[in-house]
C-alpha cells in the first residue's frame, strides 16, 4: 500500500480487475486442486 491508500479500496480494485479478466478466472478452475469442480 502507498502512503494514505486504504486497504479496502486496494482490495476492491484488485478484485474488479480479476473479475474483468475472464481468461484468468477460467485458469483458476484448471488447477488440479479444484479440477473436481468442472468434472460433470
Amino acid at each position: 500500500l502507498k502512503a494514505g491508500e486504504k486497504l479496502q479500496c486496494r482490495v476492491d480494485g484488485q478484485l474488479q480487475a480479476i473479475a474483468e479478466d475472464s481468461a484468468l478466472v477460467r485458469s483458476f478452475f484448471r488447477h488440479p486442486s479444484v479440477s473436481y469442480i468442472s468434472d460433470l
